[in-house]
């Protein structure tokens, strides 16, 4: 009974380690073009809106890597961008628990 459960075990945390580690958000067209700035790097652009973007920090009790989490914030915060007819981005807060904020401008 020990050897079933420790092998199930092992598996288990196999597989939680390769998720913790996977990217699950993917760039539309254009999303790799929007850029983040800082704030006074756009004074002379326009605002054209806001989007939050949310995705999970953890997998069950697991947290995921911090550079993957702000990674897939900022993909979804392009793509969003994107579809607003934005081209630059700003932050306007930092990632707390898997959200983060952020302003878009069309800056060209």
């Amino acid at each position: 009974m020990k050897k079933y459960f420790g092998k199930h075990a092992a598996i288990a945390l196999l597989g939680a380690t390769v998720a913790t580690g996977c990217t699950w958000v993917d760039p539309i067209p254009g999303a790799s073009a929007v850029t983040l700035v800082q704030p006074s790097h756009v004074v002379n652009c326009r605002s054209i809106g806001t989007t939050s973007s949310q995705v999970k920090d953890k997998i069950g009790f697991i947290n995921r890597s911090d550079s993957k989490v702000t990674e897939e914030l900022l993909t979804l915060a392009q793509n969003s961008a994107v579809e607003m007819g934005g081209d630059t981005l700003v932050a306007e807060s930092g990632p707390i628990a898997g959200s983060q904020k952020f302003r878009i401008y069309k800056c060209k």
